[in-house]
């Protein structure tokens, strides 16, 4: 039985660490952060550039006697790069690393050639690790699923059936699922499209603030009867909050969190005997659609995304599933 994901990370760094940085490096990280405020980076993707320079600084502290990062070399690079290998740090994380200072090489060139004329992004000279998975996927079957959502039931936890159920029906990320309004499936204003309950345009993944904005689709023949639950327990609760999704805080109703979507994520973990997190359901939503000869166009633009190679990566079924059915054409002509 596999509930947990397994990835070593690497302990953020302290304020006692980054206090004894070279001057010069932290000043470069600051100004680098503010050029991404005025460039409408995501307030997520600012953070993680912020978290991930500090262990770089950090390093060359502690490796190249804390020298200006405008003075790092190809050789200096390859020394981290290989730190990164010791500390087990998967290939992911470390091309994450690799992109964060790719991407503050970049500003030095293109921003401060009058203090550094000759400096020149020198992080992707220097191959990066080959990307390999170090987490098991999660493939749920439709079995798993209709268990799951009876086993929530009958424990009377309706709110986590119906968050189930959405997420199966819509294959949303957990960013977004946290987004669901009640007035998306309930009122004078529901849109509904060939089936699906289709939202208003949502903040979702992309560059920007406001990400990329997407109506998302939730099938009803998946969602209708535990939505339908879920709304009567509202009701019974006296739950009059605008989000679908909520949870209690200081006497008060408001919307769930990541930390709540985590926290349910390792029930449904220990009522599967999988590891479950959402992005597993959207693997699922995917695979269902596709199993049921849903073309892959189709299935992308049911997500929102760029290009079907992008859906492929999802959609996880056998060849001889995706074969199924594919000549029934010749038996019609007969």
């Amino acid at each position: 039985m596999r509930t947990t994901r397994k990835t070593k990370r690497l302990a953020p760094i302290t304020d006692e660490e980054f206090e004894l940085v070279n001057e010069n490096n932290k000043d470069l990280i600051d100004d680098f952060l503010i050029y991404c405020e005025s460039i409408d980076r995501s307030p997520k993707t600012i953070e993680q550039y912020r978290s991930d320079l500090r262990i770089w600084m950090v390093w060359i502290k502690d490796n190249l006697r804390n020298k200006d990062f405008i003075d790092i070399q190809k050789r200096d690079v390859v020394k981290f790069q290989n730190w990164c290998i010791k500390e087990e740090m998967s290939p992911a994380r470390i091309r994450g690393l690799r992109s964060a200072a790719s991407s503050l090489s970049n500003y030095i060139e293109n921003m401060m050639d009058d203090i550094a004329p000759d400096f020149r992004n020198i992080i992707n000279k220097i191959p990066a690790p080959t990307l390999t998975p170090v987490r098991e996927k999660t493939v749920l079957t439709d079995e798993q699923v209709e268990k799951l959502l009876d086993d929530l039931v009958k424990m009377g936890k309706i709110q986590q059936a119906c968050f189930v159920a959405v997420l199966a029906a819509s294959g949303m990320r957990k960013s977004e699922i946290i987004q669901c309004d009640v007035d998306w499936f309930v009122g004078d204003d529901v849109v509904i499209y060939e089936g699906m309950y289709v939202s208003p345009e949502i903040r979702t993944k992309g560059s920007g603030k406001l990400g990329k904005p997407l109506k998302k689709f939730v099938i009803q023949g998946i969602v209708d009867e535990y939505l339908e639950l879920w709304i009567k327990e509202r009701e019974k609760l006296g739950i009059t909050n605008e989000a679908l999704f909520v949870i209690k805080r200081k006497g008060k109703w408001g919307r769930i969190k990541d930390s709540t979507v985590d926290s349910w994520m390792d029930l449904f973990s220990k009522l599967t005997g999988e590891i479950c997190y959402a992005h597993a359901f959207r693997h699922y939503s995917a695979s269902f659609l596709r199993r049921n000869s849903v073309s892959v166009d189709v299935i992308r633009d049911f997500f929102g995304h760029n290009d079907s190679a992008t859906t492929e990566i999802y959609i996880d079924i056998e060849a001889s599933e995706n074969l199924k059915g594919m000549l029934d054409f010749l038996d019609e002509d007969e």
